[in-house]
């Protein structure tokens, strides 16, 4: 039997791509509804190749690594969290939050300052600093800065773009899908209530041998329940800390003798992210508290 991935699929019917890089249209068989199981795009399956003229079947799934929700879509390899310098002001919080919840994914996540030909010195420091984990990239589509280190990331990928609305996501599809932006500019013209409301995800092949997700990260947006001494694991510039605070089960928030928080106070962790982090960390607590109501 072949392997493809699932690019999309539509009242039953699933366009796969083989690792040849042909196309075919499967159907999936009923046992998939028995057993609950609904094919999403992303998904590896396994298949016999249709003679001419007949119809294909789809075989079996492949396990899969992650799947987001919303847009539902399975074994998503990088999150482009993208934030911009100007108009809108960027927010770090949300950035935070999408690194969270990658994380909680097992999803890479490369850290984009998109218009950054509109951002100061000052700003783009900061950046690389906060976000030296997560590959971070300056990226201008006016000037092509950062064009190839982006696209280098995406190669070989299935990725998923994300960030509030205004910075620019639209710009980077034009730039990892170039000679397509007629087909993104209708994107983002109907953001409303045009393509990134479908039901139906789909990945769009790119000529890196990648694969990039055409509706937003919506299910990254919010954080996920999750026990509030997990989300300093979220953190990789805590790691080499934890584990050597003065109390068991510190939460590096206001307790003594917290080996992150003199990290931070020796500079080797940047403030802006721990005071983030403890405002999220309040997030997850209430969310914790009351998660059976």
């Amino acid at each position: 039997m072949k392997q493809g991935r699932i690019l999309k699929g539509i009242g039953g019917y699933y366009t796969v791509c083989d690792e040849q890089g042909t196309l075919h249209t499967l159907k999936a068989r009923g046992r998939f509804r028995k057993e609950d199981r609904t094919p999403l795009p992303g998904d590896w399956v396994c298949f016999e190749p249709p003679a001419a003229g007949m119809e294909g079947a789809m075989g079996d799934l492949l396990p899969r690594r992650n799947c987001l929700m919303r847009p539902r879509v399975a074994n998503v390899d990088i999150v482009f969290a993208v934030l911009c310098a100007q108009n809108p002001a960027p927010d770090f919080l949300l950035l935070d939050k999408l690194c969270i919840n990658a994380y909680e994914n097992q999803i890479e996540v490369c850290a984009v300052l998109n218009k950054a030909d509109l951002a100061t010195e000052e700003q783009r420091s900061r950046f690389y600093a906060d976000y030296a984990p997560f590959h971070p990239l300056c990226v201008s589509t006016r000037t092509g800065e950062g064009k190839d280190p982006l696209l280098q990331q995406a190669a070989g990928k299935v990725a998923c773009l994300a960030g509030q609305s205004g910075v620019g996501k639209t710009s980077l599809v034009n730039l990892l899908l170039p000679g397509t932006q007629w087909q993104t500019g209708e994107l983002s013209a109907k953001t409303s209530r045009g393509r990134h409301t479908t039901r139906h995800a789909e990945l769009l092949l790119m000529a890196n041998g990648g694969a990039l997700v055409d509706t937003p990260g919506f299910s990254l947006m919010e954080l996920p329940l999750m026990e509030p001494n997990a989300l300093a694991e979220a953190y990789p510039e805590f790691a080499e800390h934890l584990g050597h605070c003065k109390f068991t089960g510190c939460l590096h928030d206001a307790e003594p003798g917290c080996a992150v928080k003199q990290a931070v106070e020796q500079g080797r962790i940047p403030i802006a992210r721990w005071q983030r982090y403890t405002q999220l960390l309040k997030h997850v607590q209430e969310k914790w508290r009351n998660r059976y109501e």
